[in-house]
């Protein structure tokens, strides 16, 4: 069985990107941490209302609060990051920050949702989410850099779809794999 409603998962998550478009052609947002603490809650929400498995209202609470806390933290890593690190000027910097902050999000949140007990992710499932992330991340990039009317709205929305499209991906692949060791249903056995 898989662990999260998909179907509503992913309508969740374009809604929430459309609406992070509008508001950032609105300039509703007053900062950075601000709009990350948003994507983050709009993630964990949509993971939220779309789990199979009935959780408490107070843990669904702690879980979002958490995860906007997370996205925040990992903007406040990569502005730090850059600052410290003496990543080298340019594109290449850039791309090597934020490729490292997509891992440390991926990687962080992927731990808080085992720790909710919402999907046991393994090491290796983590591992190539966090990768999914990071070319998601590129490509938001990248292709921000050529329409200018995408925003840092633009590198989270693609990084929700590459982290969820693993959590799918990786959920699929567990129960075949459930199904295909508990051998046929009783009625076709011969």
């Amino acid at each position: 069985m898989n662990h999260f409603f998909y179907a509503r998962h992913f309508l969740l998550l374009a809604c929430f990107s459309v609406f992070l478009a509008v508001v950032s052609r609105l300039h509703l947002t007053c900062s950075l941490p601000v709009s990350f603490a948003l994507y983050g809650s709009l993630h964990a929400s949509a993971l939220v209302l779309a789990l199979r498995a009935r959780q408490a209202i107070w843990r669904s609470c702690l879980f979002i609060v958490i995860a906007a806390s997370l996205s925040v933290m990992t903007l406040r890593f990569g502005i730090f990051g850059r600052q410290l690190s003496g990543t080298p000027p340019g594109i290449v910097g850039l791309y090597s920050l934020l490729g490292l902050s997509a891992v440390i999000g991926a990687v962080t949140y992927g731990i808080l949702i085992r720790l909710f007990g919402m999907y046991a992710l393994t090491t290796g499932s983590l591992a190539a989410i966090a990768v999914g992330c990071v070319l998601a991340a590129f490509a938001a990039l990248f292709t921000g850099s050529h329409f200018h009317f995408l925003g840092p709205w633009w590198v989270a929305v693609l990084w929700w779809h590459a982290f969820s499209g693993g959590l799918w991906y990786f959920d699929q692949r567990r129960r075949r794999a459930s199904i295909m060791l508990a051998g046929p249903p009783p009625a076709m056995q011969h």
